[in-house]
């Protein structure tokens, strides 16, 4: 339970807190400190004490189911998880998660396009870690990736996470990056994640979205050459594969992506692609 102090608890489940680092609907994100071990670590604090709301708990349990059992260094990992009971009715739980030291994507300044290839193959080795654990990550987006100062990716947020081949009961995920089965309700799966994930570079290299579901667009999203007629074909191909229309098109094997990501890193690095592209206006 919280011990408070003004707005700002000094201690959760015995952690003692650090520093707030975000917040959403019902949930707060801290860095705490482990008393024993003087460890740093993430929090993820839910307070649910209403029916509506309770389907925070729900996602915070699913990143712990999965959360637990990560293995990879482009994935945070769950430690365990905390629950506060009132009577027969758990109303707060905490997940206490690795500590990563990083930006999220979105807030750093704009990455060469061979750091930027190398952290999206860095996350594309997480999302198929995940795959091998049998879930998809359903929810990739730059706020999702966290950036250390040594250009390090990590993979975030395993909330909105499923079982491959489930059918969600309702729409989940963010406008502008959602897949078309996930804004139809549909199966759920690798592909999935490789339409996320070619949503998140599209975003990254035009600040435009790569996905026309739930946004009420008019027209088709742009070709990546249009926007940016520097790029290489090899990335425009590669991330056009990612956002096929139809899953069975798309890459399913996220591994596969993510040696063509370093393939291409590598060729920028030799100079042969461009070294930045500007972003269309």
């Amino acid at each position: 339970m919280i011990s408070r102090q003004a707005t700002m608890p000094t201690e959760i489940h015995g952690y003692r807190v650090i520093d707030l680092l975000g917040e959403g609907a019902a949930s707060r994100l801290y860095v705490v400190s482990d008393p024993r071990s003087r460890d740093l670590f993430a929090l993820k604090h839910v307070n649910c004490r209403d029916a509506s709301a309770r389907r925070f708990l729900t996602q915070v349990e699913r990143e712990h189911e999965l959360g637990s059992k990560v293995d990879h260094p482009a994935v945070r990992s769950a430690r365990k998880l905390l629950r506060y009971r009132e009577i027969v009715r758990t109303t707060e739980v905490s997940l206490i998660l690795d500590f990563v030291d990083g930006v999220p994507l979105d807030e750093i300044p704009r990455a060469t396009t061979h750091d930027l290839l190398e952290q999206f193959a860095t996350i594309a080795d997480g999302l198929h870690h995940l795959h091998e654990l049998g879930y998809a990550h359903a929810d990739l987006k730059p706020g999702n990736i966290l950036v250390a100062a040594t250009g390090q990716a990590t993979l975030i947020d395993l909330g909105q996470s499923c079982r491959l081949g489930e059918r969600k009961p309702r729409v989940q995920g963010t406008p502008g990056f959602l897949a078309p089965e996930q804004a139809a309700v549909g199966i759920i799966d690798a592909r999935t994640d490789a339409f996320l994930l070619g949503a998140t570079i599209y975003r990254q290299l035009t600040g435009r979205y790569g996905s026309t579901e739930m946004l009420n667009a008019r027209s088709p999203v742009e070709s990546l050459r249009r926007l940016l007629p520097d790029l290489p074909l090899e990335i425009d191909e590669l991330v056009h594969a990612c956002l096929e229309e139809a899953p069975a098109r798309r890459p399913g094997d996220l591994s596969v992506v993510a040696d063509r990501l370093r393939d291409l890193s590598a060729l920028c690095a030799e100079g042969r692609f461009p070294r930045s592209l500007k972003r269309p206006a």
